[in-house]
């Protein structure tokens, strides 16, 4: 089977054997989000049919080819993406598709920062220019377009608590398909969260925000408290008694509404 495009690690002294396998894996699973035009909010994984699977390695700085089971669509995709990185434009639609790829730019940006090198994808047995390139500050410079950060308070349940290397905490959000996995600020306070698995929290923090949509990208989580729930009878009163009782007075609220609307 051909190969549909490359990805390129470019760097003085670079070679396949001296990349990390774990910076290679985040890397073509990245560019696997963006050939599939995935957008991670909405869909969890890549469809099968829409995969990309390894043919060969070779030198070069370090070349990985790699097969699409989508060819046309999966070119049309990473073309875009290199329109949308190269374009200086605050379009509606141009920002739409910069949020679907920001959590995979990010990943090639670390990968780049983190051995040395930049990151080309290019067509197989193309003379011209790579469709994109991800260097250590890519994901810098779109997301100063694109982000904004200030403090707010999430509700949710607290699902799990912990990690290997960095403390984190996910939760279930209202109104949120998929989980929020927020970073927590101290051990102590992970802690406490744990004393709260699977419990409702009102969490205090940090945000960043994608603009336009008010998706939270990330979280921090620096205090909680737990909601506190009253009677749910008194409450019904205390809105009888703020007003909601003059409607016991109003013979025919139905004839009401209809003079209203006229």
């Amino acid at each position: 089977m051909l190969p549909t495009f490359e990805v390129r690690f470019v760097g003085p002294g670079l070679a396949p054997e001296r990349i990390p396998l774990r910076a290679v894996s985040d890397a073509l699973s990245a560019v696997q989000d963006l050939a599939s035009g995935r957008d991670p909010y909405e869909t969890p994984h890549v469809p099968l049919d829409k995969g990309i699977g390894l043919v060969k390695v070779r030198r070069g700085s370090a070349v990985y080819s790699c097969v699409s089971r989508a060819p046309d669509e999966a070119i049309s995709n990473l073309s875009h993406v290199g329109l949308l990185l190269s374009s200086t434009g605050d379009h509606g639609g141009e920002e739409d598709g910069l949020v679907a790829a920001l959590r995979p730019v990010e990943s090639l940006s670390d990968v780049a920062r983190s051995i040395g090198s930049r990151v080309e994808v290019s067509l197989v047995n193309h003379d011209g220019p790579p469709l994109f390139v991800i260097d250590k500050d890519a994901f810098q410079r779109i997301s100063s377009r694109l982000l904004m950060h200030g403090d707010t308070t999430v509700i949710g349940r607290v699902e799990r608590v912990g990690g290997a290397t960095n403390m984190r905490c996910m939760m279930r959000v209202p109104g949120r398909r998929r989980a929020l996995h927020c970073d927590v600020k101290g051990n102590d306070l992970v802690r406490r969260l744990g004393q709260h698995l699977y419990e409702q929290i009102v969490a205090t923090g940090t945000a960043t925000w994608i603009h336009r949509s008010w998706r939270i990208y990330r979280f921090k989580i620096r205090d909680f408290t737990q909601p506190k729930l009253g009677d749910p009878i008194e409450a019904i009163e205390r809105l009888r008694n703020a007003g909601l009782k003059a409607w016991d007075h109003i013979p025919d609220p139905d004839a009401l509404f209809q003079e209203l609307r006229q």
